[in-house]
C-alpha cells in the first residue's frame, strides 16, 4: 500500500458500517489522515469487537474465557459508536444512511461525506438434506463468542461430533473438540486439507496428523445427509450412517453484500466490486473486508482470502482515501498461520493448482529437514515448499508446516513475492542463524536451491 496525507482539508462525516477489523483501523487511519473528522461507526453487537481467531482456543480452554476475546474501542472526541443499530439502506444521491436502533425501533439517517461499508462475510450451510432443519438442534456454526459458546457447552455433553469443512479454522476447532473428549469426524467432498493453500503432499502432512490425534479423517467423501429427531442423532458420509448429535459447518463463508446491492452498488461473485483504492461504483462510498471483492498481489486476478490481514491492509487504504489522502492497494498474497495441535501451518501466494489455473507453468522446490542442526536434542522436523514461476524464476507462493519456525519463513517468502524477486536473488539472503534457533543451511534455502536446479533444468 503506498499512501499521501492530506493537510489543511476541511473536516468530513465519515460514516463506517460495521466494527471488525476492517472498521476499528480505517477509522484509526481516517482519523490520522484528518483529525478533525467526525467518525461514526454502526454495530449490530452489544458491544465492541471480538477477535475471530480465537474462538478455537477459547472452545478448547487456552483461552480461559470468551469475554477475553471481546474489547473495547475508546470513544474519542471524534469517535462515537452506535451499538446495536443495524444500516438498513444507502441513499447514495442523498449521501445519508437508513440506520434502525435495535433497542427502541427508532429509525434514523445519518448524512455522510465519506461511507465505508465492512460489513463481513456470513457462514455457508451445506444444502444437504436435514441441514436447515436442525440448525440450532444440533447443527452449529462458530462465527462468534457466542455461538462458539455454545458449541463447546454442547461438545461438554456430546459423545461424537461431524466437522463439515477441511479449512484451518475448522481442523483448528476439531482438534479443540477432541481434547474435550469428543469423537470427532472430519469430512469434505475434496480430499486434500486446505486445497487453496497447499499442494497435495503438503496436505498429507496435515492428514496424517490429525489422524494421528485420533480424529476420523473423511476427506473425498461428502455429506449425504442428516438425520434425527429433536435433534441430530447420525449423519451418513459417503453412504456410511455415523452416529453423532453434533455437526459443525464450517464450509465457507459468503460476501455479506446485501446493503450494497439493494441500494444500487455493483457487486460480484466475490462482494461489492471495488478500484485500487476501494471505492465502490458509487461516488465517495468504499468497501473493505470480507465483503469486498479483492485481487491478486501476483497477477492481479480476483481472489477471496477472506482474512483479518487483508481486511486490515484494505482499511489503511479506504480510511485514508475517505478522509481526502491518497492510497491504493497493492493486492493480497493469502498469507496465513494456523496452529492446529502442534502444528504451525503456513502458506503465503498460489500453490501449485492455483497457479497452473491462471497460467503460469510452475517448477518446485521442497525441503524436509529439521528447523535446527539434528544433534540439538530439541531439534523438530519441518517441510518447506516453494513454487516458482519456470518461465522466469519469480516466486509465486510459499508453503511451511512444522512445530516451530513455519510462520516465520513463510512472512520471508511473502516479502519475496512482494518483492517480485526470482530464485537467483532469493538463494542470495542472508539469514540469521545460531544452532539454538536455526540450522546454517536454512529449510528454506534448502527448498530454494531445489526448485532452482529444477528451474535451470528447465530453462535449459
Amino acid at each position: 500500500m503506498s499512501s499521501r496525507g492530506v493537510s489543511g482539508a476541511s473536516s468530513r462525516r465519515i460514516v463506517i458500517i460495521g466494527l471488525g477489523t476492517g472498521g476499528l483501523y480505517a477509522s484509526r487511519a481516517a482519523t490520522r489522515v484528518d483529525r478533525r473528522a467526525e467518525v461514526t461507526l454502526i454495530e449490530r453487537r452489544d458491544y465492541d469487537m471480538f477477535s475471530p481467531c480465537g474462538l478455537p482456543y477459547a472452545i478448547e480452554g487456552k483461552v480461559e474465557s470468551f469475554e477475553d476475546l471481546k474489547h473495547t474501542v475508546p470513544t474519542t472526541r471524534n469517535i462515537r459508536k452506535l451499538l446495536r443499530h443495524e444500516a438498513l439502506s444507502i441513499d447514495t444521491e442523498g449521501k445519508r444512511v437508513e440506520v434502525k436502533n435495535l433497542e427502541s425501533g427508532e429509525v434514523l439517517w445519518l448524512d455522510y461525506d465519506s461511507l465505508i461499508i465492512a460489513t463481513g462475510s456470513s457462514p455457508i450451510l451445506l444444502p444437504v438434506p436435514g441441514a436447515e432443519e436442525f440448525i440450532g438442534r444440533g447443527i452449529h456454526f462458530v462465527t462468534n463468542p457466542e455461538n462458539a459458546r455454545e458449541l463447546k457447552e454442547a461438545a461438554l455433553r456430546s459423545k461424537a461430533a461431524v466437522m463439515v469443512g477441511g479449512g484451518a479454522i475448522g481442523l483448528e476447532i476439531a482438534l479443540a473438540l477432541k481434547r474435550l473428549g469428543v469423537e470427532v469426524y472430519v469430512t469434505k467432498r475434496t480430499p486434500p486439507p486446505l486445497p487453496r493453500n497447499l499442494d497435495p503432499d503438503m496436505g498429507e502432512i496435515i492428514t496424517a496428523y490429525l489422524e494421528s490425534q485420533g480424529l476420523h479423517i473423511l476427506f473425498g467423501k461428502g455429506i449425504d445427509n442428516i438425520n434425527g429427531g429433536d435433534r441430530v442423532e447420525s449423519v451418513v458420509i459417503a453412504g456410511e450412517t455415523i452416529p453423532a448429535d453434533l455437526v459443525v459447518m464450517a464450509v465457507g463463508v459468503r460476501p455479506e453484500s446485501k446493503i450494497a446491492e439493494k441500494s444500487g452498488i455493483a457487486t460480484g461473485r466475490g462482494g461489492i466490486v471495488v478500484d485500487e483504492r476501494m471505492r465502490t461504483s458509487a461516488e465517495d462510498v468504499y468497501a473493505i473486508g470480507d465483503c469486498a471483492a479483492t485481487f491478486s498481489g501476483i497477477d492481479g486476478e480476483e481472489v477471496s482470502p477472506n482474512l483479518a490481514t487483508t481486511a486490515f491492509h484494505h482499511a489503511a487504504v479506504a480510511g485514508v482515501n475517505a478522509a481526502g489522502g491518497e492510497a491504493a492497494y497493492d493486492g493480497s498474497l493469502g498469507t496465513f498461520v494456523s496452529f492446529m495441535g502442534e502444528l504451525e501451518v503456513a502458506c503465503t501466494g498460489y500453490n501449485s493448482s492455483t497457479a497452473e489455473e491462471r497460467g503460469f507453468k510452475v517448477v518446485t522446490g521442497r525441503a524436509n529437514m529439521t528447523v535446527k542442526p539434528r544433534w540439538m536434542p530439541d531439534a523438530r522436523e519441518i517441510s518447506v515448499k516453494l513454487v516458482v514461476d519456470a518461465e522466469t524464476g519469480r516466486i509465486l507462493g510459499g508453503q511451511a508446516i512444522g512445530e516451530e519456525g513455519a510462520a516465520c519463513r513463510i512472512n520471508v517468502v511473502a516479502l519475496a513475492i512482494k518483492r517480485r524477486a526470482t530464485l537467483e536473488e532469493f538463494t542470495s539472503i542472508e539469514l540469521a542463524y545460531c544452532p539454538a534457533v536455526s540450522d546454517l543451511y536454512d529449510p528454506l534455502l534448502v527448498a530454494a536451491d531445489a526448485a532452482l536446479r529444477r528451474f535451470k533444468r528447465t530453462a535449459g
